[in-house]
């Protein structure tokens, strides 16, 4: 038997920032709050490069209708009781620019969002977190999985399609126009070889000299 508080999402919300690691990783599950696996470097590589391509494509839409992603906000799928789930990303296109940037949990439905099967507690409950974020109104949904280098993409009316690491991400109706290849989803970026850069000192001539005189 279960002996816990159940929490509404309001006072998840509220308190939050009070939990072990300052909410972070943190979901409200049927009222209970749940500590998710911390992401790992795969988890983050992908959202970096997915975070890069999404603003190479927001560059591109006309300011009225650019919209945003958001990252690690809370939505409300479920109530009483109350369920919230934080995917890796959210994309919003409607409602004033920028509106949920400082929210805990959002207020609005976005059209897009990005769930990175990267850890077992993660992967173990996906269909009903996809099933849950449909019925709240989402149109399109991805699912990046590292282990496998593919891409699941589940739209609206249409068969769920498991994209390769040799085929295309597009954004259909949610972004059009938005086109990526799986293989670069999953790469490193070219800067990083998970070794810190070497640097060289280069000594000011003109300080050098000063430095000199003072000391002869």
């Amino acid at each position: 038997m279960n002996d816990k508080p159940t929490l509404t999402a309001e006072e998840f919300a509220a308190s939050k920032h009070l939990l072990p690691e300052a909410g972070r990783w943190h979901e409200l599950h049927d009222g209970q709050t749940v500590l998710l696996s911390a992401p790992d470097d795969i988890h983050g590589t992908i959202v970096l490069n997915l975070s890069r391509f999404l603003a190479q494509w927001f560059q591109t839409q006309p300011v009225s209708s650019r919209g945003y992603a958001c990252f690690d906000l809370g939505l409300w799928v479920r109530k009483q009781p109350d369920t919230v789930y934080v995917p890796a990303i959210s994309v919003f296109r409607d409602g004033k620019p920028f509106s949920q940037f400082d929210q805990v949990i959002a207020t609005e439905v976005p059209q897009l969002v990005i769930e990175v099967a990267s850890s077992n507690d993660r992967r173990e409950d996906m269909r009903l977190r996809t099933t849950s974020y449909q019925k709240m109104g989402v149109s399109e949904i991805w699912i990046p999985d590292p282990f496998k280098k593919e891409i699941q993409v589940i739209r609206k009316a249409a068969h769920t399609l498991a994209l390769g690491y040799w085929q295309f991400l597009e954004g259909g109706t949610a972004l059009p126009g938005f086109r990526v290849s799986v293989e670069k989803v999953f790469s490193q970026p070219e800067w990083w070889n998970g070794q810190l850069p070497e640097f060289e000192v280069v000594e000011d001539p003109e300080k050098t000299k000063s430095d000199r005189a003072r000391f002869n």
